[in-house]
């Protein structure tokens, strides 16, 4: 998301020399600074739409620990960071045994 933040901090700033332009003699270099603008935001825009939202919804209540189904200890945690998408379109988080090691992905409702 910075990167995006970015470029259009970069965009800002150079819309803003073109308005100071529009005040001078450029004029005719001033247009063509203007459409190659516009289509880098179009760019950009294109970008936000094409990439996925990761926004963060509410997690449900889900217990701290479980008992691990390969090795039955009281060790299975879940691995906050480590979130994917599944086939179905839901994003399913990743849980690990600190005993054992097994992992498994449960869908995250």
């Amino acid at each position: 998301m910075s990167e995006i933040a970015s470029r259009l901090e970069s965009i800002r700033d150079r819309l803003s020399e073109l308005q100071e332009g529009l005040d001078g003699t450029q004029q005719t270099d001033t247009a063509e600074r203007l459409r190659s603008l516009v289509a880098e935001l179009q760019d950009v825009i294109g970008d936000l739409q094409a990439t996925p939202a990761r926004t963060r919804k509410a997690r449900r209540k889900l217990p701290d620990v479980e008992k691990c189904p390969r090795c039955t200890i009281r060790s299975l945690h879940i691995v906050p960071e480590e979130v994917r998408v599944a086939a179905n379109g839901t994003e399913e988080v990743l849980w690990r045994c600190s005993s054992c090691g097994h992992e498994i992905w449960r869908e995250d409702n």
